[in-house]
């Protein structure tokens, strides 16, 4: 091959190459923007908050911070601050800040005047609901950081309310963290009229000492009894067969409820399932409600009751306790 046929087959050959090298280059970056182009956005925090929501049993029952948000000013929105357990906590939370246009609802003025901590009657209730602008038409939405969200809820449930009720995913922590406004300013009062629909009762979400002492003194597979006390409380006394799940146990770090597939698996992990009778409590029946809440709303279990009188009424009536680590439940005959 003489030198010119060289240099003409060196210069061909480049030419090749730099024409492969572009065309690669061309599909990568073609390649790299159709990628692109497809990638779904990501989901906003409300679709997020909507999609959790949307997995549980009765998800009418809960709602987010974002759609709060969104109808906070609807006049058929009643929201509720169930933060004052006492009026000292009144005076430290919604004095200080709230979700704007909430009504304050104090734990005395739904308990009963002579069994102290115990939920009172129904017709004690409806007057002094009615005094804060309850009626039996508007959306009640309920949110506080204790569990006494879930204690007003449930006793709702218990007597009978027309009402649509759902309660804050997160409270009003969540409310700030999202950045919605809070005040300090007291929402006028406008009362009107308010009662409980006794076709629409729900009694058996109720249950009694003496119950949960047969319970108790026959333990039987079909039946668990769950204390909702933190640990601590727990290890040093406790009514017997009891196993210990927190409230807090339920919660993200946020205060949202964690999704349904997590809390069935802490429930089942305890052997608290879905064909059992399941007794709650907690000290008070406060911190139960809002187990109860999950338990039936939630995960849709058919059969939990709040024993009201809790491990306070227990203690006081000199009850047998256990201490210590759960002991192991009946189980079924083979």
């Amino acid at each position: 091959m003489n030198k010119r046929s060289l240099t003409l087959l060196i210069y061909i050959l480049a030419s090749v190459f730099v024409f492969v090298a572009v065309v690669g280059a061309v599909a990568t970056y073609s390649r790299h923007r159709s990628w692109k182009a497809v990638r779904p956005a990501a989901k906003s925090p409300a679709a997020l908050a909507a999609e959790k929501i949307s997995q549980y049993n009765k998800p009418q029952t809960l709602i987010s911070v974002y759609e709060l948000h969104d109808i906070m000013n609807d006049p058929n929105v009643l929201i509720v601050d169930t933060r004052g357990r006492s009026f000292q906590v009144f005076r430290t939370t919604y004095q200080v800040e709230h979700i704007p246009g909430a009504v304050p609802v104090l734990h005395s003025e739904y308990t009963h005047p002579v069994y102290f901590g115990r939920i009172g009657i129904p017709l004690l209730i409806q007057n002094n609901l009615s005094k804060k602008g309850f009626d039996n038409k508007k959306r009640i939405v309920l949110y506080g950081n204790d569990g006494l969200q879930g204690r007003f809820y449930w006793m709702l449930k218990m007597y009978g309310c027309d009402n649509q009720v759902q309660i804050l995913d997160g409270g009003i922590e969540k409310w700030k963290e999202a950045g919605f406004p809070v005040t300090g300013q007291v929402a006028p009062l406008t009362p009107s009229r308010f009662e409980f629909n006794s076709l629409k009762a729900y009694p058996n979400v109720y249950t009694v000492m003496e119950e949960v002492v047969e319970a108790v003194l026959n333990p039987s597979p079909d039946k668990i009894i769950v204390d909702t006390r933190p640990r601590n409380e727990f290890l040093v006394g406790h009514i017997p067969y009891s196993v210990n799940i927190s409230f807090t146990d339920l919660l993200n770090q946020d205060g949202t409820f964690k999704p349904a597939r997590e809390l069935a698996a802490i429930f089942n992990g305890k052997g608290v399932t879905p064909d059992k009778t399941v007794f709650v409590y907690s000290k008070d029946g406060v911190q139960s409600s809002l187990l109860w809440f999950v338990l039936h709303e939630l995960l849709g279990y058919p059969n939990v009751k709040n024993y009201d009188g809790g491990f306070s009424e227990w203690h006081f009536r000199e009850r047998v306790k256990e201490f210590g680590e759960e002991r192991p439940v009946a189980k079924a005959a083979n």
